[in-house]
């Protein structure tokens, strides 16, 4: 089995360069800045900004909204997407030029759509790449863009990172499956509006306690026009990084930059170690709960039932 993957444990396995071996102490950063519905310019510009102040403080790992380079547009031509990949190619050049893990997610063409993809930079290289299993559909994401069907881990120099995009965070199967992957961080780039900001802190801290991780999540600032209604969608700025222990160790508060706080891995083993949940989990149990909700789930759910009308408006 490849030792550096992306993706479910399967023989199909995305294979990637091999990571030095990981540090165990640094700093974190979310970059939070008001991305720019198709400002390419100003959105890579405020991300160098970011990254910059991050780096300045000591940061080795940095987190970017979702959507940076473009935000939610109702369609992608050709030289938005052209542009969106030239942006993707220079937060290379600075991860590699800064020796940082970097990861936001941006637009991604293939299978005739569009993919709103997480990738994992490390040092300039590619350690994974994650397609938004989730997609937010009061806010029309499902119609615009095509869903992923595989999670994310990346061995990176800094430890196991999990991946989330934003409306995956309530969505809590997925950050199980990174606990039950010996993650240790999970990174969340998001666009989480300000109505359900409580929500996003909340949640937030859940995920790092009951998966014993910590959890980098950044939201961006400014407001936006909705894609359902072209009503203005105000967004807190309110990035968090969340300690295995549900502490909240930096937040924002609605200002552009950078928020950065101290990873210390040995909270991730030690709170293993108090509270063994691996250890007292009950697989056969679950196993079973799952074999009598998995036909409901298939049953409400609009992957198997795609006729379902779109009246929700909350996420």
């Amino acid at each position: 089995m490849p030792r550096f993957s992306c993706g479910l444990v399967r023989a199909s396995l995305l294979t990637y360069p091999v990571a030095t071996p990981p540090e165990r102490d640094f700093l974190a950063a979310c970059v939070q800045f008001d991305v720019c519905p198709g400002d390419v310019a100003a959105n890579l510009a405020a991300t160098s900004a970011g990254i910059e102040e991050a780096v300045g403080a000591g940061a080795r790992l940095v987190v970017l909204p979702e959507m940076w380079a473009t935000s939610f547009l109702p369609q992608f031509d050709e030289d938005m997407l052209l542009q969106a990949e030239a942006a993707e190619q220079e937060l290379r050049e600075l991860s590699k030029n800064l020796k940082l893990v970097v990861v936001g997610s941006n637009v991604e063409p293939g299978d005739g759509g569009i993919y709103n993809t997480a990738r994992v930079w490390d040092g300039g290289e590619l350690r994974g790449s994650y397609r938004k299993i989730h997609l937010f559909s009061p806010n029309l994401e499902h119609r615009r863009h095509i869903a992923g069907a595989t999670p994310c881990v990346a061995e990176t120099s800094l430890g196991r990172l999990g991946v989330l995009i934003c409306y995956d965070l309530r969505f809590p199967e997925l950050s199980r499956y990174y606990f039950h992957r010996r993650a240790e961080i999970l990174v969340v780039p998001g666009q989480w509006p300000e109505a359900r900001a409580q929500h996003w802190r909340t949640l937030l801290r859940a995920r790092a306690i009951e998966n014993e991780m910590f959890v980098v999540g950044c939201n961006r600032t400014g407001q936006e026009p909705s894609q359902r209604n072209g009503e203005a969608m105000a967004f807190p700025g309110d990035g968090r990084i969340v300690d295995p222990t549900g502490e909240v160790l930096a937040s924002g508060s609605g200002e552009a930059g950078a928020i950065v706080a101290a990873i210390e891995m040995r909270k991730v083993r030690t709170m293993r170690r108090i509270l063994p949940i691996d250890r007292d989990q009950r697989p056969t149990v679950y196993e079973q709960m799952f074999r009598e909700t998995a036909p409901l789930m298939h049953e409400r759910s609009r992957e198997s039932t795609p006729q379902h009308d779109d009246n929700d408006d909350a996420d």
